[in-house]
């Protein structure tokens, strides 16, 4: 039976065996096929059989479905072909195909410094509403010291001009 082999970031695989014409793949738990892992859409993909060939369709997902880095709408599904549903590695094993693709040969690189080198704590996001901007600390303070300054210079320049037209 055709399946997709997975890897996940932090090491977990698994199969996903493929027994039916159109299934919903994703985080949820009311999707057909399911992977749990953060970087993977609640409802992420659908992968549909036509009678000739398996095909996996982007459903809009967050983090998309990559083939060679690229980021790509649908994926035509022929045994080995190797493809990125967000952080996760997969490859497609046809129909009666052995175990030999056990692992996905796509890596990741991840840089050494700089933006990017920490991973993402998506935890920390919570829905997908507006973000809420920090309030500032002493940013008023600083703004009515300088209105302050200003009364104080216009203040001296209109005495100065009164005591020089006496």
């Amino acid at each position: 039976m055709p399946r997709i082999q997975f890897t996940t970031p932090d090491g977990a695989s698994g199969a996903l065996e493929l027994d039916a014409e159109r299934m919903s793949l994703g985080r949820a738990d009311d999707n057909q096929l399911i992977i749990s892992d953060d970087s993977v859409s609640s409802h992420h993909s659908e992968v549909t059989f036509d009678g000739n060939s398996w095909t996996l369709t982007d459903l809009g997902s967050t983090n998309g479905t990559k083939v060679g880095g690229s980021r790509v709408e649908s994926v035509n599904l022929s045994s080995g072909a190797a493809f990125q549903l967000g952080n996760v590695n997969c490859v497609f094993v046809g129909d009666g195909e052995e175990a030999a693709y056990a692992a996905p040969t796509m890596t990741v690189s991840t840089p050494s410094s700089g933006y990017g080198s920490h991973p993402y704590n998506s935890k920390l996001r919570r829905g997908f509403g507006p973000k809420v901007k920090e309030k500032s600390s002493g940013g008023g303070l600083l703004t009515l010291l300088g209105f302050v300054g200003l009364l104080a210079c216009g203040a001296a320049v209109y005495f100065a001009m009164q005591m020089g037209a006496s």
